[in-house]
């Protein structure tokens, strides 16, 4: 059980290292993928190695987007224009679908618009395996850009984007004429592209440690309290009080602050590769942080003048039925296996404090659904977090139970003027957010 322990805890913080060597790299090579076109043909990416591709993204289905629709036609005649013409590209089209019941983009494309694709053309669809893997190179801030084309060179590698239109901020690039690409397309054959599209730069985003360091943050609060008294109860009722037997209770001590940790933080990837999930096909507009904003600093006044007749019923009718179901399983495990019982307790303790915890997690979760990342990393992201926030526990477990009540009292009163602090920086990222709504940008 501990030399598991150790693995996941090596690859968890060995991973985004190396991740972010992977990134440094000058080169961004272009995910592959595998899908079948509208005529049920099979192909990937890499069967078109040596070859220039153009990626099309776009949104055609019903209801139409009226405010894109003459870009969405005007570049589908381009680059049939341009297929016709040229020998030297290879043009996919990926269609992102919400509406499983609307008429086919293709169909609309070749029926509506009289256009003639004679290359492949795949419809996506939830939870969309190719526009997942290029989401930051068809938003912009957040918002579909539709179309889009990215630009993937011989050796496919992206280099180069253009974001046609907007939605909510108009027209961008422009539709790219077929005269326009294939002249694009010959310089990124014959090596002379220069690559200085702003948008191939890596997004940082949140970061590994940022999280981390979040995760200690909100663990430092009054709502956390329960976290505090139900590992010091724990602890003390599984040991004797014994000063002879120190050593062995403290390892003890530590192994099960650690495992309960691992169990937390296991709830917490499973959100965090939810709401990933959900970010790839939330188009998130300057409306969406709006309203993100606004729930944010909702949630920032909340620490100050908690909206208590609200939680106390969630945590009446959900939390402690669950509760008071998974204490009777907890007991059996614990009897069976201390570190077994641990793991289970962070599992319980991390969904049961959900209600209490909204105003701490929300933050955390706006923050993920605005990031462009995969489903993988949103996991990672929300289970470095769920280990920040109980790595303050850890110490708990393995003092001996006078210096646990002892830190357990100075840690109640740091948790009060916390809660103050993360209160103020949960309404500063809600304005922050908010105020994109008009333009104003902070990151």
């Amino acid at each position: 059980m501990k030399r598991l322990v150790f693995i996941i805890l090596i690859l968890v913080f060995l991973f985004p290292t190396l991740l972010a060597t992977a990134g440094a790299n000058d080169e961004i090579k272009a995910p592959d993928f595998t899908a079948t076109d509208k005529n049920g043909a099979e192909f990937s990416l890499h069967d078109f190695q040596g070859d220039v591709v153009i990626l099309h993204f776009t949104g055609l289905e019903n209801p139409l987007c009226i405010e894109c629709l003459n870009e969405m036609e005007g570049q589908i005649h381009e680059l049939e224009k341009l297929d016709n013409s040229s020998d030297n590209v290879s043009i996919i089209t990926v269609n992102i679908r919400k509406n499983s019941y609307s008429t086919s983009g293709y169909e609309m494309a070749v029926n509506d618009f009289g256009a003639n694709i004679s290359w492949h053309w795949v419809e996506e669809f939830s939870p969309y395996p190719i526009a997942g893997l290029y989401q930051t190179y068809w938003t912009i801030d957040g918002a579909f850009s539709n179309p889009s084309l990215v630009l993937i060179d011989t050796n496919q590698s992206i280099v180069g984007v253009y974001h046609v239109y907007c939605m909510g901020k108009g027209l961008i690039d422009g539709i790219q004429t077929a005269e326009s690409l294939a002249e694009d397309t010959r310089s990124i054959a014959n090596g002379t592209w220069k690559v200085s599209d702003e948008n191939l730069q890596e997004d940082e985003g949140i970061t590994f440690i940022g999280i981390f360091l979040l995760g200690i943050l909100t663990s430092v609060t009054p709502c956390s309290l329960a976290l505090l008294v139900a590992m010091i109860s724990y602890v003390g009722s599984m040991q004797k009080n014994s000063e002879k037997k120190f050593k062995k209770y403290s390892v003890q001590g530590l192994w099960i602050g650690i495992i309960f940790t691992l169990g937390m933080s296991l709830v917490f990837f499973v959100f965090g590769m939810i709401i990933s999930s959900v970010s790839i096909f939330i188009e998130a507009s300057t409306v969406f942080f709006l309203i993100a904003g606004i729930i944010l600093i909702i949630l920032g006044i909340n620490v100050f003048k908690p909206f208590s007749e609200l939680l106390k019923k969630s945590e009446g009718n959900i939390g402690s039925r669950f509760t008071e179901k998974g204490q009777g399983i907890f007991l059996k495990i614990s009897k069976k296996s201390i570190y077994l019982g641990a793991f289970f307790l962070g599992i319980l303790f991390s969904i049961g404090w959900a209600p209490c915890a909204m105003s701490l997690m929300m933050p955390v979760f706006v923050i993920t659904l605005t990031q462009k990342i995969s489903v993988l990393m949103g996991g990672l992201l929300l289970f470095v977090f769920g280990l920040g926030h109980g790595v303050p526990i850890i110490p708990l477990c393995t003092a001996t139970s006078s210096i646990r009540g002892k830190l357990g009292n100075k840690y109640v009163a740091a948790g009060k003027w916390m809660q103050r602090i993360f209160g103020i920086i949960i309404i500063a990222i809600g304005v922050i957010m908010a105020i994109r709504f008009w333009g104003i940008k902070f990151w």
